[in-house]
């Protein structure tokens, strides 16, 4: 507890931007719509699980609701995260400028790193009481069945790197703009392209190898079945959504979560990573990346 409060202390940053996020009552409205929400997706959910099966929750049923249910609350977790931090993060340093008080944080001794990762820190706290506090319905699915442990870990992992990513985004946004305003909308640009510009590019990609392929013979056959596999590999990678359905389809089909061997050819298999793997790996480094361009644009003196 001694630790935990030191590392409070010694960021004044963290210290301040939670008292006046927690002391208003729109964390808590926040909190409680949250819950309420996705309390009423489940609730309804299970009631069409129910009406639909006149014969009883058997096994199967059970688990296919078990699923379901595991399925909804961590899609409605990564709509939050993506949709709530930038959002919290985009206005942490553009909103000094606006208020004309960052020339007098630099003036402080406070490190342009301190400033950046607790203005940080403090939308990630928030984002993960909104996680943590889904857990109560998260297990609604492991009562019902159907739902592995392995499941669990990788789709909370992949929600928090999510969370992550998405808040380092609106931090870097933030650290060069000069208006709330406009960080928050090249974040949210930026959230958009992920979810619905590369589902587009997915397809699109798929379409342009698809007509090579049937317009070849030989090996340019199999060139391009490999470039397209790539690509879509790529593509279902970096993207959030993808990433958790392909890498739950890999799980129940190949019984694995590490990697598997993918047939290319017909006399050629490849061993694939898992997607979750992949998109963890590169969102670290996206994230880790984007807070120390911030920490430099923020520790630049402006003319």
């Amino acid at each position: 507890m001694n630790r935990l409060r030191n590392i409070f202390m010694q960021n004044p940053v963290i210290l301040k931007e939670l008292r006046s996020r927690m002391r208003g009552n729109r964390t808590f409205v926040i909190l409680t719509l949250y819950l309420f929400m996705l309390s009423g997706i489940i609730l309804l959910t299970y009631l069409g699980f129910e009406s639909s099966n006149t014969g009883g929750l058997t096994l199967s049923v059970r688990q296919t609701l078990g699923k379901t249910i595991f399925g909804l609350v961590t899609g409605f977790q990564l709509m939050t995260v993506s949709f709530i931090s930038p959002a919290l993060t985009a206005g942490a340093i553009a909103s000094e400028r606006e208020q004309q008080t960052l020339d007098l944080l630099r003036t402080t001794l406070l490190p342009a790193r301190s400033l950046v990762l607790g203005k940080l820190n403090t939308a990630l706290y928030f984002v993960f009481l909104l996680l943590f506090a889904t857990l109560p319905i998260q297990s609604i699915a492991f009562l019902v069945g159907g739902v592995t442990v392995v499941e669990f870990v990788v789709g909370t992992l992949l929600v928090f790197v999510s969370a992550v990513a998405y808040s380092a985004t609106g931090i870097f946004f933030s650290s060069f703009t000069r208006r709330t305003l406009i960080a928050t909308v090249l974040s949210y640009a930026f959230t958009i392209m992920l979810f619905f510009g590369l589902p587009f590019l997915i397809l699109m990609f798929t379409g342009m190898f698809g007509a090579g392929i049937s317009g070849s013979g030989g090996a340019m056959s199999d060139v391009l079945t490999i470039l397209a596999g790539i690509m879509l590999y790529l593509m279902i990678a970096v993207n959030p959504v993808a990433t958790i359905i392909a890498s739950e389809i890999i799980l129940l089909e190949e019984q694995t979560v590490v990697f598997f061997m993918f047939p290319i050819t017909n006399t050629v298999n490849f061993p694939v990573i898992s997607p979750w793997i992949v998109y963890t790996l590169l969102y670290t480094l996206i994230s880790l990346l984007l807070i120390f361009v911030s920490i430099q644009f923020v520790r630049r003196v402006e003319s």
